[in-house]
């Protein structure tokens, strides 16, 4: 019964995420629907595949962060450099943090980065230490190069190290890391056009077919031993789908 309950929260959870999603979740109905007509031709086997609309939006979810990671990542790198050039010139880690901010809106007008950093910029001026306040955007924003730069300026602080020195190195070596991610994207950018094409592939063919030649795939909905080849069929589509996408990731 406790196992019910907490399952139950866990969907109640889910599904009131999906108030802001409703692109995602209108795009779910519709791919259930197209698995549905193509696979099964019975209305009822959309109330069988529901529980894979949860399995979309998790995924579509995953999708949507790591993308708005990777603007971050780059947003970050400017920043980087921005105060990297700022304290060659002599400037402050907290005045190139104001620079760092107006060259980040001029980069892209809605920086997410850019809001954080006026946050930041006014708790500044309040006398809050500056490596705690990295450190606390580093964890709000769950982003690994800001937390590894959020940590070393800390340490530095506390050492009494040359912030500067040490800095412009840490700006260098992450910099360089985001540009190696850069040009792994760049390189895998043909592969993973190659895979998309390859997932949506064998819908067309199976919409093709059956929109040219009505009753051809009759045999397979009208027996059971049809239902089990075409479940299986779907199955492998999945698992290919998702193999292929493992593939084409790439970690540095």
């Amino acid at each position: 019964m406790k196992y019910i309950r907490n399952l139950w929260g866990i969907l109640k959870q889910e599904i009131s995420l999906w108030k802001n999603e409703k692109k995602e979740l209108i795009k779910g109905i519709l791919y259930i629907g197209m698995i549905t007509w193509l696979f099964y031709n019975r209305v009822v086997f959309a109330v069988f595949l529901s529980p894979f609309l949860f399995l979309w939006m998790r995924r579509q979810r995953a999708r949507c962060e790591y993308k708005k990671k990777e603007v971050l990542r780059k947003e970050f790198r400017e920043m980087m450099l921005s105060i990297g050039n700022s304290l060659s010139a002599g400037y402050s880690i907290e005045n190139s943090l104001k620079t760092a901010q107006d060259d980040l809106l001029m980069y892209q007008e809605n920086s997410m980065l850019a809001k954080e950093l006026h946050l930041l910029i006014n708790r500044m001026k309040m006398n809050e230490p500056v490596d705690k306040l990295f450190l606390d955007m580093a964890e709000k924003m769950e982003l690994e190069e800001l937390y590894q730069f959020a940590q070393i300026i800390s340490i530095a602080k506390k050492s009494g190290g040359n912030l500067i020195e040490i800095t412009a190195n840490t700006i260098e070596h992450l910099s360089q890391t985001i540009q190696i991610k850069e040009e792994i994207e760049t390189m895998t950018a043909a592969k993973q056009m190659e895979k998309r094409i390859m997932t949506v592939m064998p819908y067309f063919i199976l919409f093709y077919v059956k929109a040219a030649n009505p009753g051809y795939f009759d045999v397979l909905y009208e027996s059971f031993a049809g239902m089990i080849v075409v479940t299986i069929s779907l199955i492998c589509l999945w698992i290919a789908d998702s193999w292929a996408e493992r593939v084409i990731e790439i970690e540095v």
